[in-house]
């Protein structure tokens, strides 16, 4: 059955109200007509199965015939503090956090990444980011569409943080093995992961004394997008609902 994002603002009663590009999403690309049935999720953890119906005043609309609250997410919240990356790579990465469960997905300005955009740029970033989101949401079969934040400094993430929290990085000798048994996820977990060219020593240091630990990924100097995979990978899988 085909599976549509249809904010929750916009599913009143029984009835969910379509956009313009929505409806011809349904009715070209889909090629659905009356009486078809659709899964529609809010990306607030709710989904429905709901029927096309057409009318002369309304239009094309979707009727509810069901409605449920699927398990699917993971038992705790992950929050996942990415240093802003080059080109498509943020795209990856917030498309491949999603698919992994990752609650929250934060641009961090760090004093290697690469230079700050100008504040209309920021936003349209953050909106087309969203709309990824959106779109692994609907992909992997997630009810919550995980939430973009606004691009953050480092030293606001770690104000804002709870939780425990991690930094993954590169010269850290400690694996990621041998920190595990000292996290406590059940309150939420703040994972940092640097841009290209990695945290430096000092903005790992002001992490440390904020309680967070620091674990490498091994004896090889993983790309960014590849690191983020990685650990969220391992961090689901030891203590989330992967594998």
């Amino acid at each position: 059955m085909p599976r549509i994002y249809i904010p929750a603002d916009r599913i009143t009663g029984d009835e969910v109200f379509l956009e313009a590009r929505e409806t011809r999403h349904i009715v070209k690309a889909l090629r659905l007509g009356p009486g078809d049935e659709v899964t529609v999720f809010n990306g607030e953890g709710d989904e429905y199965v709901a029927q096309l119906s057409e009318d002369e005043q309304k239009g094309v609309t979707l009727l509810i015939k069901e409605a449920f609250r699927p398990e699917r997410e993971a038992p705790f919240e992950i929050t996942l503090g990415q240093g802003l990356l080059k080109g498509e790579k943020m795209k990856f990465v917030i498309q491949k956090a999603t698919e992994l469960g990752t609650a929250t997905i934060v641009p961090l300005v760090s004093a290697r990444s690469i230079p700050t955009v100008e504040e209309e740029r920021e936003s349209l970033r953050l909106q087309r980011w969203q709309r990824i989101a959106q779109e692994a949401a609907r992909q992997c079969g997630r009810a919550v569409v995980p939430q973009v934040e606004r691009f953050m400094t480092l030293e606001e993430v770690l104000s804002e943080s709870v939780g425990a929290g991690l930094v993954l990085w590169e010269a850290e000798p400690t694996p990621l093995r041998e920190v595990l048994p000292q996290i406590d996820a059940s309150l939420g977990l703040t994972i940092l992961i640097g841009p290209e060219g990695g945290f430096s020593e000092d903005e790992v240091s002001v992490a440390q004394s904020r309680g967070y630990l620091v674990a490498g990924l091994g004896r090889r100097i993983l790309r960014a997008e590849t690191a983020a995979l990685s650990v969220l990978s391992i961090i689901q899988h030891r203590f989330g609902d992967l594998g």
